[in-house]
């Protein structure tokens, strides 16, 4: 019978027994067909954790690092944009009136910035409304905020060395940074500053023939009790996604703004690294880096005659967060079909 030719657990015997080097028997050759089936099963489903790069074993652990890397702030690492609402009655977000506030951003201590007398005496960046093109590149998929253009994106940059603005597409022009961590002696950081609209700056903005309010109007803004958003793109690890382990996503700071005091938000984050061996018969790595918003430490101050109304630092600490996950080979798949 063809079932007692697929018996494969009868003993061979030293002879031929009627052409046969074994005792096939009937319920041997079910068994052994069920032992077949069985085999072909985990065979079939071992060999999809290597094709579809499922169940990678993990591994995740804190470590310090002498250089945390290099972020651009713009959308090919960290893209901001800032919104407000000035009435704390009606908190939808309307975006960003440059009549009223004037954004910057520096690379050094905003403080210094004032004790020298003008913005001029330093490389800054001026911020104006977004728009959907360079801004958002390569991270179209996350705007779905509809009051995006008329928020606060980077325009300009001015080089102290050349005494000129650069607008974003601009050959000269150059993005902050913020790199290496607080520990290493090369870091960079950014700040931000909102403070009363200045009439040097807002026509480099809007155009010409505009200008800002007036005291009288700007009290009257600050005494409903805007909030100010500050929008960045955070990243979070999914190892179980193997083409794309670092998922972004859109994160917001809130704050009120006040006629009496501003707030200087210091936003910390942190290097995160994932390492993935994705070889099939021996050890092959990609490692793909990103960062991770830890906390935000704020801290009050009264209002001076410099009319800041509120602030934020961009601080890259080293503290490293390492994930590693390791995707099974074909070594692997054998080894299950076997036992």
């Amino acid at each position: 019978m063809v079932i007692k030719k697929l018996d494969v657990l009868s003993p061979p015997v030293t002879f031929y027994y009627k052409g046969v080097l074994s005792h096939p028997s009937f319920v041997s050759g079910i068994i052994s067909i069920i032992a077949f089936i069985i085999i072909t099963f985990f065979a079939v489903y071992y060999s999809l954790f290597v094709i579809m790069r499922k169940n990678p074993k993990t591994y995740y652990f804190s470590s310090f690092t002498s250089d945390a890397g290099v972020f651009p702030i713009n959308s090919s690492s960290f893209f901001h944009f800032i919104s407000m609402s000035e009435d704390s009655d009606n908190p939808t977000d309307k975006g960003v009136n440059f009549e009223n506030f004037r954004i910057l951003g520096f690379d050094i201590y905003y403080h210094y910035i004032y004790l020298n007398g003008s913005i001029n005496n330093f490389d800054h960046w001026l911020y104006g409304y977004c728009n959907n093109g360079s801004d958002i590149e390569g991270i179209s998929n996350l705007i779905n905020h509809q009051y995006f253009e008329k928020s606060a994106c980077i325009r300009k940059y001015y080089s102290y060395k050349d005494q000129k603005y650069y607008d974003t597409g601009d050959i000269n022009f150059k993005w902050p940074e913020m790199s290496h961590g607080t520990f290493n002696k090369n870091k960079s950081y950014y700040s931000v500053i909102i403070e009363r609209c200045r009439e040097d700056t807002i026509n480099l903005v809007l155009g010409k023939g505009h200008h800002c309010k007036n005291d009288t109007e700007m009290d009257e803004i600050l005494s409903h009790h805007g909030v100010v958003h500050f929008n960045f793109i955070d990243n979070y690890i999914d190892a179980l996604n193997y083409s794309y382990p670092v998922t972004k996503y859109f994160y917001r700071v809130e704050n009120s703004l006040d006629k009496d005091h501003y707030t200087i938000n210091h936003l910390n984050f942190n290097p995160s690294l994932i390492k993935t061996n994705y070889g099939l018969f021996w050890d092959r790595y990609i490692q793909e880096t990103s960062y991770s918003y830890e906390r935000n430490d704020a801290f009050t101050y009264d209002l001076d005659e410099e009319k800041i109304y509120m602030g934020y630092y961009l601080w890259l600490n080293n503290k490293l967060f390492y994930s590693e996950r390791i995707y099974q080979r074909v070594q692997d798949v054998i080894s299950n079909i076997g036992g």
